[in-house]
């Protein structure tokens, strides 16, 4: 036993993506989620004071690089990790990064600056990690090059950002994040020969599907302890659970590992839709929490949430080539958005029966059954 911890102590990474083993998260990728269990939590809290279009704003503005935090770490992984003591080290202090990102959010006027150090180290961390990956793994030299260097413009211009005030610090913001999520699609052309291990990746964004759809409870449980538990509120809140649910047998019922892998569009069109579904899951919380305190309302901040989380199941439909049941998802995607003008008494059991609806087709489909 002790050679065997010894022997995994130190270790260069290595190219994980043709070993012939069965590949699960491992503890160190399940503790690194628990930190975005509370950021996810804290970014809740921001939409939750609000639904104007500034909190709105605000809130996708934050989002998009705390995912990206997360992602950035998994696509690494996904590749490269060893799980030994250097890449721990190079892990452990992101989780750090990240909590500081997350205890900046709720106050992010104030603490925009320390917003913007939190990531950037998380994302100099990473950088860290493939330029010891492009030095010890020669086939991935050049994607690994591509990525660091994509990655440092990005962190550069966060960095240069904090010379001015907010809002024109946003504004560097914006440029930055749109370098780092191109960067991949740029690198294209060097990810062929290193496409990404087809069953540890649908597994990790699952993962993360998992932890958004926790804040829907959470948000319901904050919607009830904060009003009177009447008849209504209470139905408000099963309904909103239950539409929950069906968005879980949708998404996990129909995980295609090999959609990964089929073409470099298709795999990342089917990666990056996970943030605007991530972002749906928790506006659709958010949604329900503020419906049982006001039930007389509208229904837009539930309807609009759960139509981009039905529209983005169809689109990753459409990557697995499972046309009709896309087809499907895009219309009740429609549907759903044109109930949110109902109130929200009328438009949830619509919206749940379309996510039954849904849910029963599938069922009947035969399990063989592919694009159509």
């Amino acid at each position: 036993m002790k050679r065997v911890i010894s022997s995994r102590q130190w270790q260069p990474p290595r190219l994980r993506l043709f070993e012939d083993v069965h590949r699960r998260a491992t503890w160190l990728e399940l503790l690194y989620d628990l930190v975005f269990v509370v950021a996810v939590a804290e970014l809740a809290g921001v939409l939750a004071g609000g639904t104007d279009l500034g909190r709105i704003l605000t809130f996708v503005g934050l989002f998009v690089p705390v995912w990206w935090a997360w992602a950035g770490y998994v696509f690494y992984a996904n590749r490269f990790d060893t799980d030994d003591t250097s890449h721990r080290l190079l892990a452990l202090p992101q989780i750090l990064a990240v909590a500081t990102m997350a205890a900046s959010v709720g106050d992010i006027d104030q603490r925009s600056g320390l917003f913007a150090v939190s990531y950037a180290v998380a994302r100099v961390l990473l950088i860290v990690a493939y330029v010891r990956a492009g030095r010890h793994v020669p086939e991935a030299r050049a994607l690994a090059a591509r990525y660091a260097a994509g990655f440092t413009v990005a962190v550069l211009i966060w960095l240069v950002s904090l010379a001015v005030d907010p809002p024109q610090r946003y504004a560097f913001w914006a440029v930055a994040l749109l370098i780092d999520l191109a960067t991949p699609f740029l690198a294209r052309r060097y990810q062929g020969k290193l496409p990404p291990q087809s069953e540890h990746l649908p597994e990790r964004f699952g993962l993360f599907v998992v932890i958004v759809l926790g804040e829907v409870i959470a948000a319901v449980v904050v919607g009830l302890k904060g009003h009177d538990v009447t008849p209504g509120a209470l139905l408000i809140a099963l309904v909103g659970v239950a539409i929950a649910m069906g968005f879980w047998w949708l998404y996990f019922g129909h995980i295609d590992e090999s959609v990964v892998l089929r073409t470099q569009w298709a795999g990342q069109v089917w990666v990056y839709s996970h943030l605007p579904l991530s972002v749906g899951l928790v506006a659709f919380g958010i949604g329900i929490e503020h419906a049982i305190v006001h039930p007389s309302g509208t229904s837009w901040s539930v309807g609009v949430p759960a139509a981009l989380v039905l529209a983005v199941l169809g689109v990753q439909h459409l990557c697995s080539r499972d046309r009709r049941a896309g087809g499907i998802r895009l219309a009740a995607a429609v549907l759903t958005l044109a109930a949110s003008a109902l109130p929200v008494v009328a438009a949830l059991p619509i919206i749940l029966l379309f996510a039954v609806a849904q849910v029963a087709y599938d069922l009947s489909r035969p399990v063989a059954e592919g694009a159509a």
